[in-house]
């Protein structure tokens, strides 16, 4: 495994590059202050700040060649519509953690399976991540169909895996993917 950063990927209709700080309208026209799209998550809807804040500070985490952080860029229109990110990694045991947020106006269009499917051909072709997980709260089926969708292999439950915003205690789904997989789900395609 090598270690190559975020690196611009493209598909049939989007961008996926790293953020920049004038992406920091579009971000919250589009989707980090919307609420909706924080749903099933413990974390809150950002602020303005907190979006100026933390674009401000992108290229630090960028020049680190262990961050994968793509801005989810509708090439259509130019906006940013979403982010797709590694949240977390193990160089040791060659594997890492596939996360997603996308506007409520983009939702259902296919636009975060197309990004998923990029980034995660990076990732085992690319980097030579030998496994790649996701996970989700088990009553985000949107989240659940795209890890179905990108050839994900369904693991299993973890009950009472974190604790929502409402004071609940959810289960999350856990979903994974292994290098040899997507050698068999390309050649399917074919």
């Amino acid at each position: 495994m090598e270690h190559k950063g975020t690196k611009l990927l493209e598909t049939a209709r989007l961008i996926l590059r790293p953020f920049r700080l004038e992406d920091a309208e579009s971000c919250i026209c589009n989707w980090s202050a919307d609420p909706e799209v924080y749903r099933y998550i413990s974390q809150e809807a950002q602020t303005p700040n907190d979006v100026y804040d933390w674009l401000s500070t992108a290229d630090e985490a960028y020049a680190s060649l262990e961050t994968y952080y793509w801005a989810i860029v509708e090439k259509e229109s130019g906006k940013v519509i979403g982010e797709i990110f590694v949240d977390e990694l193990s160089s040791r045991n060659s594997w890492c953690e596939l996360d997603w947020k996308i506007g409520k106006a983009f939702w259902g269009k296919g636009y975060t399976t197309e990004a998923a499917m990029s980034v995660i051909q990076y990732l085992l072709g690319g980097v030579g991540f030998h496994r790649i997980q996701a996970k989700c709260c088990v009553e985000n089926s949107a989240s659940e169909r795209v890890m179905q969708k990108i050839g994900m292999t369904k693991e299993g439950i973890l009950h009472g895996y974190f604790h929502a915003k409402d004071g609940r205690w959810c289960d999350v789904v856990i979903y994974a993917m292994l290098s040899n997989d997507l050698i068999w789900n390309e050649a399917a395609l074919l």
